[in-house]
């Protein structure tokens, strides 16, 4: 069985955890935190950040778009890429927007309202919690609401890896109490309603409540 290394507090273990879980393809995940000295992690994950990943057959590799990748190459039966190219380059693109300049300000909330308090014993920065909700995040969510449009999803109107990149963020923002607005944002409203209706997100959800509570 796979292994992924990581923790689900980190958006980008969720996003690796959840394309299995949307594919139906089983895993072990092993509790590893960034940075960790493991040598079995600090093998396949040289930079140590997580997710990591080791396959069944002991070759190993980090990051969670490569993880994705690896597995639509190995489990060809549920697809999280179009076929056509143009679709294709959609969908990376937006992988990409979402693992990084939608991450900055979303994880940054996620971070001082709930993973900061949670591990670190962070303290929470209210004017920085200010700045994300008033300036930084309402600037990055208007451009999600533009490319949503009415579809239910963001590529072709078809469930892809696009949405598994931005709904693990939304996820983020849940755990840190804020409510996508349907007045300003509806289209992402009814997307988030969508995406959190999802079997296998509903699981995800439950577990990392559990872990948060402890």
């Amino acid at each position: 069985m796979a292994i992924i290394y990581g923790v689900p507090a980190s958006p980008y273990v969720r996003k690796a955890m959840l394309a299995h879980a949307i594919k139906g393809v089983e895993y072990q995940l092993k509790p590893t935190i960034p940075g960790s000295d493991d040598p079995d992690f600090v093998k396949i994950s040289p930079m140590k950040k997580i997710p990591a990943y080791q396959t069944d057959d002991g070759f190993g590799f980090s990051d969670s778009s490569i993880i994705i990748a690896y597995l639509e190459k190995t489990s060809t039966e549920v697809k999280l890429y179009p076929e056509n190219a143009n679709s294709y380059a959609r969908a990376l693109w937006f992988e990409e927007y979402c693992d990084t300049k939608l991450s900055e300000v979303l994880s940054a909330l996620y971070f001082q309202r709930v993973v900061g308090p949670a591990f670190f014993k962070h303290e929470t920065d209210e004017e920085r919690v200010n700045e994300l909700i008033t300036t930084l995040i309402p600037e990055k969510l208007d451009y999600v609401e533009s490319q949503l449009s009415e579809n239910e999803w963001l590529v072709d109107n078809e469930f892809s890896v696009a949405d598994i990149s931005l709904g693990i963020h939304l996820m983020s923002l849940r755990h840190a109490h804020y409510k996508v607005d349907a007045n300003k944002w509806p289209n992402l409203a009814n997307f988030d309603e969508r995406f959190m209706s999802l079997d296998a997100v509903k699981a995800q959800m439950t577990a990392e409540l559990t872990m948060f509570a402890q």
